[in-house]
Parts: C-alpha cells; structure tokens; sequence
C-alpha cells in the first residue's frame, strides 16, 4: 500500500509542478514587437507601426512595420524633425488594415516667398510579402483614408474631393461641394461617403 501511495503522490506533485511551469510567463523575453522608446501610431490583430528615433540621432524619426506573429520588421520612412527649426518635415499619415499599411508622406515649403507650396504621395504596402501594392499622388496632407482589398484605397483629401488608387488606376470619385471630410467608409469592395447630408458610393477595383 505504501509503495502505492508514493506512486500517487508523486504523479500529483509532477503535475502540479507541470500546471504551474505552464502557467508561469515566459521570463527573460520582450514581447514581440516592442522597442525601447517606441510609440504606437498603427495597431491590427497582426501588426503594429511604431516610431521610434534613430540609434545615435534623436531627430531622425523611423517609421517601422512589425509582423505580430514573428516579430519580423521594414522600415517605411524616415524623416528629420527636431521640433526647433522652420525646416522639420511633417510626420507621414498612417492607416492600418491587417498587415497592408497606407502611408501618406507630404510636406509644404517653410519659404513664405514660395506662396505654401505642398505636396504628397501615398502607397499602400504589405509588411508580409515587403510589396508596395498601390500608390497615388495626394498633394497634401489627407482628412481621412480607408483601405480595401488587394492594397486598393479611397481617401478625401484635405481639400475635400474623393479619390481612389486601384486596379483601374488613380481617378477622382468626387470633387462637388459639401462632402463631409470624415464620412469615408469601407464595405468589401464599396467605398461610402457622404455629401450636403446624401449618401454617396463607388466600387474600388481589386
């Protein structure tokens, strides 16, 4: 009988101690995707975009794309601010969906004599495959911005016309008068917005 009880009472021990070792966080590893000093500007279920300063050089700003399930990283942009001179260039616009990132990159002449003159461009980009899918030529910065399938996306511009860069190539939706800058919206492959208070639709080309 003893021997028998020494049996159970070890198998229990073992299983306890299995139980808690299971439970028990990993120690000694960052989770993935962190970085030291980093911010969050972009969070999918299977990315994260962060900014973080360059090693050595706390005015050169990095943007990085991460992969959630294998840590894996890209650079996107770089850009110089100090937040001290005339001359800083302006922090690109991001947007997230799954592991396609959009990015609108502008800026504007700091020279009052040049009379403001802005300009940008916006990509999509798979942080999986490290492809650049679409690209369209945005002039400035943009009020709002959805992505759709295939790395298509519809955005409305600062200045209040709807444009989408897709299979078909780069055209305006919109340009009236009264589209609201915040209205934009997504559904499989049917972009929505709204103008002087009526619905509006377009279909985005995979």
């Amino acid at each position: 009988m003893r021997p028998l009880l020494l049996l159970v009472s070890l198998s229990v021990l073992l299983a306890c101690a299995g139980s808690a070792h299971a439970a028990s966080p990993r120690s000694g590893r960052a989770p993935v995707c962190a970085a030291k000093g980093s911010t969050t500007v972009a969070l999918s279920p299977q990315a994260r975009i962060y900014v973080r300063s360059q090693r050595g050089d706390d005015d050169q700003h990095l943007l990085i794309g991460c992969l959630l399930k294998s840590g894996r990283t890209t650079q996107l942009d770089s850009w110089f601010s100090c937040d001290c001179s005339r001359g800083d260039e302006f922090d690109p616009q991001v947007w997230l969906r799954g592991t396609v990132v959009a990015i609108n990159r502008w800026g504007c002449t700091p020279d009052p004599l040049a009379g403001g003159i802005c300009s940008g461009a916006a990509r999509t980009f798979d942080l999986r495959t490290r492809r650049t899918l679409r690209r369209a030529s945005t002039g400035t910065s943009i009020a709002t911005l959805v992505i759709g399938p295939r790395g298509s996306f519809a955005y409305i511009s600062s200045g209040g016309s709807v444009t989408k860069s897709d299979a078909g190539g780069e055209g305006v939706l919109d340009a009236a008068a009264g589209i609201d800058l915040s209205s934009l919206a997504i559904a499989g492959v049917h972009v929505y917005w709204m103008r002087s208070g009526m619905p509006q639709t377009a279909l985005l080309v995979p």
